[in-house]
């Protein structure tokens, strides 16, 4: 809420005419607050650095999990994926990740014709959503298993109860937020519904899961047998 308050009280103005990047980014706000002259673009510089440092990490870290999963015979493909090369870098696994990435993110750049990026937020939130459900696992699997956990050198004592639970509390709020509309023609049941201002996260998020789950069931469990260990 204090973000956007933030954000309401620079943007000085809506209008296309005044504010050509609209009312509703991190664009407009730096647009309003510094003008468009060499501060702006400068700014822009620093943050369009700072997400190839981000899609870096990204591509990186599926790459291992693609790599590490496929090792254990969990992923189809899978020896094709868990190659490496004379540098030992899993590049099939990178390269399907990259492309992968890619894809996903081919509906960002299609224009709503309310001049919203509908498309990009979706790209966003099904990003966010995602990472915050792998974060999930460990840190709810930690809270189930309770005294029975047998931790490590390094541990949080008795502090991982309410650490857990409120980590869990968090990433379940977040998640519901980014799965709701992001404009009122975008909610199912308004009288100025549109497909194109849907938010469809919830749709490649539930998507994906409901494909997994029916994978497992139907498959995997049966010759699935957990990590494949080499010592």
């Amino acid at each position: 809420f204090l973000y956007v308050a933030t954000n309401t009280d620079f943007i000085n103005s809506f209008d296309p005419e005044v504010n050509p990047y609209g009312g509703g980014s991190i664009i407009a706000l730096l647009a309003s607050a510094l003008g468009t002259g060499l501060k702006f673009k400068l700014i822009m510089l620093i943050t369009t650095v700072g997400q190839i440092f981000c899609v870096t990490a990204c591509l990186t870290s599926c790459s291992r999990m693609m790599y590490a999963f496929s090792r254990d015979g969990a992923v189809p493909g899978g020896n094709l994926w868990k190659k490496v090369n004379k540098q030992g870098v899993p590049l099939n696994a990178v390269i399907a990740s990259a492309v992968g990435g890619a894809v996903l993110t081919l509906p960002a750049l299609w224009k709503s014709p309310t001049g919203a990026p509908t498309a990009f937020y979706a790209v966003v939130s099904v990003c966010v959503i995602s990472l915050y459900l792998a974060f999930l696992i460990p840190i709810y699997l930690r809270l189930k298993a309770g005294d029975s956990f047998k931790p490590g050198a390094w541990t949080l004592g008795s502090k991982y109860k309410w650490m857990c639970t409120l980590a869990v509390a968090e990433i379940v709020v977040v998640s519901i937020y980014f799965i709701l509309p992001f404009t009122p023609t975008g909610t199912p049941g308004n009288k100025d519904f549109t497909w194109t201002s849907v938010n469809y996260a919830p749709l490649v998020t539930g998507g994906a899961l409901i494909i997994l789950w029916l994978w497992w069931q139907l498959s995997a469990k049966k010759w699935f047998t957990g990590p494949k260990r080499t010592i």
